[in-house]
């Protein structure tokens, strides 16, 4: 009785599988089930699998473990957390306080250092840091001419209103004061070929640009 063609071809395909899967079977040197495949893959990605250092492509990271920061921010006190994420802060530092930075992470799509200073061990947004001023990499050096460190000047300004930023050629305002007040100067950098300087005004501390700033009393 001849047999079915459907069912020679069946069994043709079969052993040709079969032969293929000892071929594999045989060059790898070893039979492993699915699971065990698995593991054995998940453990050769971890081995390649970069650790997330600060500042070494961790997102947006500026700053490197070691390095010097200060803190900036709107009001007289920056909040730290215990961790990156929190709602309440456990300690305040005062703006223009150093800092040690000591990790980097990123929690809830925002940016997060963890710092030493003298207000604590902990994590502070990234927004609230920056370079001191004639640091390298800030893109600021000590101003040579003009008005010095613990100088009385006046401000001046076109409006009513002078701007303070929280850096030299940032365009992130941190108070306002009226002109013609006396200030007195507590840092000065150049910056893009530009005199900047860091002022103690009723209003609060900032920094402002040399043509805000005069010698000559109103």
């Amino acid at each position: 009785m001849e047999s079915n063609p459907k069912v020679r071809a069946a069994i043709i395909v079969l052993i040709g599988l079969l032969l293929v899967v000892g071929l594999a079977c045989a060059q790898a040197g070893e039979i492993l089930t699915p699971a065990e495949a698995t593991a054995r893959a998940e453990e050769a990605g971890s081995l390649v699998r970069p650790a997330s250092t600060p500042g070494a492509d961790a997102g947006g990271a500026i700053f490197q473990e070691g390095d010097t920061v200060e803190f900036i921010g709107q009001s007289h006190l920056v909040p730290l957390y215990r961790r990156p994420g929190d709602l309440a802060a456990f300690s305040y530092a005062g703006r223009g306080d150093p800092a040690t930075v000591l990790a980097y992470e990123e929690e809830g799509g925002k940016e997060y250092y963890q710092i030493n200073s003298g207000a604590g061990q902990g994590w502070v947004l990234a927004e609230n840091l920056v370079a001191p001023a004639g640091t390298e990499g800030s893109g600021s050096e000590p101003a040579a001419v003009g008005p010095q460190t613990g100088d009385k000047v006046w401000l001046t300004a076109r409006s009513y209103l002078a701007n303070l930023m929280d850096g030299p050629c940032s365009t992130h305002m941190v108070a306002v004061q009226e002109r013609g007040v006396e200030v007195t100067i507590l840092d000065a950098v150049e910056c893009e070929d530009q005199a900047w300087y860091m002022i103690d005004a009723p209003t609060g501390e900032g920094w402002v640009p040399a043509e805000n700033i005069t010698t000559e009393a109103p």
